[in-house]
């Protein structure tokens, strides 16, 4: 009777599914009547770690109170246009799925191990969903505020075993076909040290000079990409990672805006896969502070792609997860209390605090929590500090992150059961006049399919 293990749990989420349709929006509400045409543009937004305890922290920490008194707390983005959740399970013999499987699932529609990037159990390459797009003539793009070679935009451009593998990964995305094309039309992210290195005999490898050759515009600033005009376009803005948004500034919607006018500008169908990557990050740091200011990095993004879609009825716009990151508990410890207006005055990310306090002299240690963690501190932590202040250890900066990590719990409730991945199902977001289509339980796989479906 069932032939995929979640059609089992479809019978029971009855109630789940009904909640979700008085859930989504009058924006939404065309979708009921099932449209016959497939869109033409699609965007697939993947918050890299978020569960759904990162939307209820967001909610609150949007608020901006502590607590109370009435039922006054607004929805946000992510609230309104909830229609469905995601299973993540992987391949092989666990029920945590890492971002390369994750991300394989979604890019591919079937499910692998672990560290995979788009091949089946066997190592075979596995097409993926921007493969076929530009099989069918589509454009294909991808933005991420991380590197381009990391797991998620890789599965979905490159097939290699495991994720670590991001040399090749930079590889197979600079191969040009038999007619000198890449196989991206506009990819933005970071990532240089990946396309411009040593190779196995030590010579010298730039891939972004052969691109650039070939006709792609390679460009490394924001102000260079307000700029352009035409595709395709390669941005790597950064060497390695991008710095969390809590210690710069927000830069997704921004990058969003500018490659779908480019996109736009060619006036042809589109996939567009953006990755909001940092979530992830923070979630590992069990960092909440960090967490939110993602959160709200991405909430900005969707309000634009919420206006863009109303001027472009020919828009669908999906937004999930691949997984949830850390066991963020809102109430930590048996404290019945989650002090959301509290999260407001950290002003650094807790792993950018512990680089460096291991860096600097001790002396100024106090002065420098009290200007970014401005709470009173314990004497237990006082104690931790001390200690790790005369430490040698290899380990004194995560030692040093760990006793800001508790620093932050004891005064937020905000608590984490894990420095990895967690296995409950993720949100699906769904704005345009296909939503129905992701209404109630699905798995991440489904949502592939889905593209399969409608890229023709």
């Amino acid at each position: 009777m069932f032939n995929k293990p979640w059609q089992k749990l479809k019978t029971t989420s009855i109630i789940f599914m009904t909640a979700c349709t008085f859930m989504a929006p009058l924006a939404n509400a065309s979708s009921a009547n099932q449209v016959s045409e497939p869109p033409e543009k699609v965007i697939l937004v993947i918050a890299d770690g978020m569960g759904f305890p990162f939307l209820s922290a967001y909610r609150y920490f949007k608020d901006g109170r502590n607590y109370t008194k009435a039922n006054d707390i607004q929805p946000t983005i992510f609230d309104t246009y909830l229609v469905g959740v995601a299973s993540t399970f992987p391949a092989g013999e666990t029920l945590i799925t890492d971002s390369a499987a994750g991300a394989t699932a979604l890019a591919t529609g079937v499910k692998t191990y672990n560290g995979a990037i788009s091949v089946d159990a066997e190592g075979n390459a596995i097409p993926t969903i921007m493969q076929h797009a530009r099989k069918q003539g589509w454009l294909t793009a991808a933005i991420a505020t991380t590197r381009i070679t990391h797991a998620t935009p890789a599965a979905f451009f490159a097939h290699v075993p495991s994720r670590r593998m991001e040399d090749e990964i930079a590889d197979q995305m600079s191969t040009l076909n038999a007619h000198g094309k890449p196989p991206f039309d506009l990819l933005l992210g970071s990532g240089r040290r990946h396309f411009v290195r040593e190779d196995e005999e030590g010579n010298r490898l730039s891939h972004l000079r052969t691109l650039n050759n070939r006709g792609v515009r390679v460009i490394d600033s924001f102000e260079q990409l307000k700029t352009q005009q035409r595709l395709p376009l390669l941005g790597l803005f950064y060497e390695d990672s991008f710095p969390y948004v809590i210690d710069d500034e927000k830069r997704l919607e921004m990058m969003s805006r500018e490659g779908i006018r480019l996109l736009d500008n060619a006036n042809k169908p589109y996939l567009l896969m953006i990755e909001a990557s940092m979530v992830d990050w923070c979630g590992h740091a069990n960092d909440i502070a960090c967490a939110m200011h993602e959160m709200a990095e991405l909430e900005e993004l969707m309000e634009y792609l919420i206006e863009y879609a109303a001027e472009n009825p020919n828009t669908q716009i999906i937004l999930t997860a691949d997984h949830s990151t850390g066991g963020l508990t809102l109430g930590a410890d048996g404290e019945y209390k989650f002090r959301a207006g509290d999260i407001h005055r950290i002003g650094r990310g807790l792993r950018t605090m512990a680089v460096d306090m291991n860096e600097m002299p001790a002396i100024d240690w106090d002065a420098y929590i009290d200007k970014h963690l401005p709470f009173p501190l314990t004497v237990d932590h006082q104690e931790a500090l001390k200690t790790l202040a005369h430490s040698s250890s290899d380990r004194r900066r995560a030692e040093i992150q760990q006793v800001l990590v508790d620093i932050v719990r004891f005064h937020t409730g905000a608590g984490w059961t894990t420095g990895g991945h967690t296995g409950e199902d993720v949100p699906v977001i769904a704005i345009g006049p296909w939503s129905d289509h992701f209404r109630g339980f699905q798995d991440q796989t489904d949502i592939a399919k889905q593209l399969f479906e409608w890229v023709r």
